[in-house]
């Protein structure tokens, strides 16, 4: 089962997030995209607590795809948690660990546990952008090589969002039907 977690403010008409949810749905492919708690007020305890409960009752491994601070829901999740029954996650532009903007203070310092990550660190992908308004290309790469995973640099794609032109964004289906894929395969 894939599961979307947006982040800050949510994921509006137009966000590539909606677009992917649209697009499994047509494949049958099992997603889920929780409305979370307050979206311009999030609080990262109930944040996690709401990600914990869709982890726990599904009845199947779960796929996160999460978008800037929805990246570190699921981080305090692992870190608070483990990762039984999390198969692997999608991380698209991640806030800087260090970001000043009181309305996400309660998830910063993200925790970052190496070993929290890696039982599903092969399968998971962090995309950064080379132009991030929230996090520079270094930061990428340390938040990367500090959970231990995999990570991509975009030249030029802003904060991946609607503002960034990222409606349709076609390498978020493609980590997904492969990584679904891959994980029924090994079931």
């Amino acid at each position: 089962m894939i599961v979307i977690v947006y982040g800050y403010d949510g994921s509006g008409p137009g966000h590539w997030q909606r677009w992917l949810h649209t697009e499994l749905l047509q494949r049958k492919i099992r997603v889920e995209f929780p409305e979370l708690s307050d979206p311009l007020e999030p609080r990262k305890e109930v944040w996690v607590e709401e990600l914990r409960g869709i982890v726990d009752a599904a009845s199947e491994p779960v796929s996160f795809v999460c978008h800037s601070l929805g990246c570190w829901a699921l981080d305090h999740l692992l870190a608070e948690r483990g990762a039984a029954g999390i198969e692997a996650a999608l991380l698209v532009v991640p806030p800087s660990p260090h970001l000043i903007f009181e309305p996400v203070d309660s998830f910063l310092p993200p925790p970052r546990r190496r070993q929290a990550w890696s039982p599903l660190a092969s399968r998971s992908l962090l995309v950064g952008s080379a132009d991030d308004d929230f996090t520079s290309a270094e930061e990428f790469q340390e938040i990367a090589a500090s959970i231990g995973v995999r990570h991509q640099l975009l030249p030029g794609a802003g904060h991946i969002n609607v503002a960034s032109g990222h409606g349709p964004w076609p390498l978020a289906l493609e980590w997904v039907e492969q990584t679904a894929t891959a994980a029924a395969i090994a079931r």
